[in-house]
């Protein structure tokens, strides 16, 4: 493996990132991925550096990108990749000629731009879930990591630390002294809950479901419908901080534009979701997802169990004989992992239990 990689490879240290020093280690000697063409586009910040690195162990014929829409790709990563000799492209449009095996996708981006992959997808977000379960037809298997425990440990632990970090970082205020209003009560809005209950930050959280406001009410997080204005209008003036995470777009152009003067306000989904009515300064870092002015916008420890599920993801694509349409992670592998990642890091299982969502949840429709 190139000396660059390694560098990356030494700083995300087996301590916090044990899945992914695994799989590079596994994958280095069995190999896997020889000769398959995958078209990696997951947010290309520096501990991304070692999923791709797996790839390149298991030797696979890598390409990488970035979903810009929504992050900009980090320059160190960049120059990690030109310096190895592995290819990235900037501009998806140069690759409409090219064909590929398996896209690791987020988003739904590269089936969107490109058309279909030869093999398959593996898809890494909610919002990209929602996009292949939306289509009427659907004429590859397409494997997402979005509906299990292990992607939670990212959008509910990792996100409630990174959430913090970012709103400090980008107003040099303390986020435990204020009172927050979430916008959204799915796998990320449960994360920023998190981290307010842990902290007793007064939280109150706004969801259109009526199974997800009863789920915060569960955890003793006071919780309102949209359709009950009174109420919002009194949360709203309450709050100090209020953040969006519903994967919906332009969600906040629906209310009062007055009613937000002088809050800070942030968004945590992929797309806009504050929309026209508030400018791009109106809204922390540009209305694109808070965390992302990070270095880490996730900590490797949270986020090192996704990267190697969404791999893995790969793999079972090649291995099994999927269906076309979409698929979950079978439970027993999501379930080894947390069991796992507990067991290293001495987590309480327990813990993850009462705040992840389950299957039956997914089952109901939540953000």
């Amino acid at each position: 493996m190139h000396q660059e990689l390694l560098k990356y490879l030494e700083m995300y240290h087996p301590q916090i990132a044990p899945f992914m020093h695994l799989q590079i280690n596994e994958w280095g000697k069995d190999r896997p991925l020889q000769g398959v063409k995958i078209l990696h586009h997951v947010p290309l910040v520096p501990n991304t550096l070692l999923k791709i690195a797996a790839l390149v162990a298991a030797k696979a014929e890598v390409t990488v990108t970035n979903p810009a829409s929504f992050c900009k790709a980090h320059p160190d990563a960049i120059t990690c990749l030109h310096n190895s000799g592995i290819a990235y492209v900037e501009n998806l449009d140069l690759l409409r000629d090219e064909t590929f095996d398996v896209y690791m996708d987020c988003g739904g981006q590269l089936h969107q731009r490109l058309g279909r992959p030869l093999t398959g997808a593996i898809e890494l977000t909610g919002s990209g879930d929602q996009y292949y379960r939306s289509l009427k037809t659907l004429d590859f298997p397409v494997i997402s990591i979005d509906h299990t425990m292990t992607k939670q440990l990212e959008t509910v632990f990792g996100c409630a630390e990174s959430s913090h970090q970012a709103i400090q970082k980008l107003t040099g205020v303390d986020p435990k002294n204020k009172n927050w209003l979430i916008f959204g009560f799915g796998k990320i809005g449960r994360g920023l809950a998190y981290f307010c209950v842990e902290h007793r930050v007064p939280v109150t959280v706004v969801d259109s479901s009526a199974h997800q406001c009863d789920l915060a009410s569960r955890l003793d997080i006071d919780a309102i419908l949209p359709e009950d204005r009174d109420k919002l209008e009194k949360a709203v003036a309450k709050a100090d901080i209020i953040l969006t995470a519903t994967g919906g777009k332009n969600i906040m152009s629906k209310y009062p534009r007055a009613w937000f003067d002088g809050k800070i306000l942030g968004n945590l989904g992929l797309h806009d979701e504050f929309g026209p009515n508030f400018n791009a300064q109106d809204v922390l870092y540009d209305k694109k997802p808070i965390n992302f002015c990070l270095y880490d916008p996730t900590s490797m420890i949270f986020i090192d169990p996704e990267f190697y599920l969404h791999n893995l993801g790969g793999l079972l694509l090649l291995q099994g004989n999927f269906s076309r349409g979409i698929h979950d992670i079978p439970e027993d592998i999501d379930s080894s992992i947390i069991r796992d990642w507990c067991q290293y890091h001495k987590y309480s299982e327990k813990n993850i239990r009462r705040w992840f969502l389950t299957s039956q949840d997914f089952s109901l429709k939540t953000n």
